[in-house]
């Protein structure tokens, strides 16, 4: 066997699929933040600026109904900002979730699939995703009752991953479910 056969033999399937969710992933990661930081998203600063208030405000507000309707937690508002025992979550365009948003949509975009799958799965993910971080921001609030000195490491360390580990599944059901499925029918 020549190196070409071995590269595209079935066996190396799952390691090439997982390095293609990697690239994508990283590259987009390490993309986005060159156009966030760098280039101030241009051309789309007038685009990009409504949807994180729009994203920002949604999460804020189903990140408090959690916590009145799911928690027994007295916790009060002030703008986008939880208080709650001796400090805040506050909620910002950082945690609107617009990256990973955008990582979901160009991941499955560019990995390999039926589109009649990709048309209903992508928005479900962004859906997750959204709930995801929801789940971030009260259990960040309800940290500060109990270890308010561990909320820094939590937020960076925890939940902050939590989104990638939360695309991985979603990325391995698609790839087991539907991809898998498209490629063994050809």
């Amino acid at each position: 066997m020549n190196i070409k056969q071995i590269f595209n033999s079935k066996k190396l399937q799952p390691l090439r699929d997982v390095a293609l969710f990697a690239v994508l992933i990283l590259g987009f990661h390490f993309f986005f933040r060159f156009w966030a930081y760098k280039l101030h998203y241009a051309p789309f600063l007038t685009v990009v600026m409504p949807i994180y208030e729009f994203l920002t405000n949604l999460l804020f507000e189903n990140s408090v109904w959690a916590l009145k309707h799911l928690t027994n937690y007295e916790f009060t508002t002030n703008g986008r900002d939880i208080l709650m025992g001796p400090g805040y979550v506050g909620v910002h365009y950082g945690c609107s979730g617009f990256k990973q948003f955008l990582q979901w949509i160009v991941l499955m975009t560019f990995f390999p699939g039926p589109w009649r799958h990709k048309a209903w799965f992508i928005p479900l993910g962004l859906i997750i995703i959204h709930l995801v971080n929801i789940f971030r921001i009260t259990g960040l609030s309800v940290l500060l009752n109990y270890y308010p000195e561990h909320w820094k490491f939590t937020h960076d360390y925890i939940y902050r991953p939590f989104f990638y580990v939360v695309m991985f599944f979603l990325w391995v059901w698609w790839v087991e479910k539907f991809r898998n499925k498209s490629f063994r029918n050809k």
